[in-house]
């Protein structure tokens, strides 16, 4: 008994030995940042003068900030549009892909893949080029439509801009939930569609009734990573519109931004982060829960 507890005592040393560069990563640059935001948000701080101490002061001017409510709301939106355009259409092509087109899953999987290869920022710049009202390649397809009712400047309209940049977004990232779930559509064992295409079931079927349910470990990882990366989207939205036109499509990180390192309110800019970090933590377990109490992964 002795000699066995003095194996599992060395192997937990080992364990610890092996992980701990990861803790001090993440000790560095994951917890401090977010202690030091924490602290930060008790000031009101230039970045160049002394931190004044003033309590709870920015956490009730945050409460009160209309265009942070407005910015959270739109990510709210982006993580709703993940769910649908990003993590559901994502499923259904993996399904197409695997069961009903498998000999071009490839070609299709690689193009699916380009725009996720390519920096955000360059995905960003392409497709301002292509939101351009005048030389646009958006208004001069519609144009050749004869569809010339729906040219619009995209981009420099508060009611398009942020619908513009949401289209970006599940442009962006829809190739890798394919790639995701492609592999977890493949993993689900042929005998159980074969046994489904005895009883007659068609692909709707089989699409609703097998997949989702087998694949529910996956739906569930790709669905925090939606909520995760929607509640903390900025790249795309700051090369985009950075905002605008007049807050039309702020989020909470290019509002941060702009408190931060336009404005200068530093204490107020990690107040904001803070918050974002929190709502972010809650939202994440939130949606676990719910995807767990519903049972989609076969687990409860």
């Amino acid at each position: 008994m002795s000699t066995s507890k003095g194996i599992a005592s060395s192997h937990n040393r080992a364990a610890l030995l092996f992980l701990s560069p990861a803790f001090l990563l993440i000790a560095a640059f994951v917890a401090y940042p977010v202690v030091y935001a924490g602290w930060l948000s008790l000031f009101r701080w230039d970045g160049a003068s002394a931190p004044v101490f003033q309590g709870a002061g920015n956490f009730v001017r945050l409460a009160g900030d209309p265009i942070f409510w407005r910015a959270l709301g739109r990510n709210l939106l982006v993580a709703l549009s993940a769910m649908v355009f990003q993590v559901f259409l994502a499923l259904c092509i993996a399904y197409c892909l695997v069961r009903i087109v498998p000999a071009f899953s490839r070609i299709f999987l690689f193009f699916y893949l380009v725009p996720v290869m390519v920096s955000e920022i360059c995905i960003g710049l392409l497709w301002r080029f292509m939101y351009n009202p005048y030389f646009g390649l958006v208004n001069a397809a519609f144009g050749a439509l004869g569809l010339d009712g729906l040219k619009r400047g995209w981009l420099g309209e508060s009611g398009t801009a942020f619908s513009a940049v949401v289209v970006v977004m599940s442009f962006t990232y829809l190739g890798l939930y394919v790639l995701l779930f492609v592999a977890a559509v493949r993993s689900v064992p042929e005998s159980v569609y074969e046994a489904a295409e005895i009883d007659g079931a068609g692909h709707f079927t089989k699409f609703f009734s097998i997949t989702i349910p087998m694949v529910g470990d996956a739906v569930r990882a790709n669905s925090l990573l939606g909520i995760i990366g929607s509640l903390k989207t900025f790249s795309l939205v700051f090369v985009l519109t950075n905002g605008g036109p007049n807050h039309a499509s702020e989020v909470v990180s290019t509002y941060l931004y702009k408190m931060g390192f336009g404005s200068f309110e530093m204490g107020y800019a990690a107040t904001i982060g803070f918050t974002q970090m929190l709502l972010t933590a809650i939202g994440a377990w939130l949606v676990f829960r719910y995807l767990k109490r519903a049972g989609v992964g076969g687990r409860t």
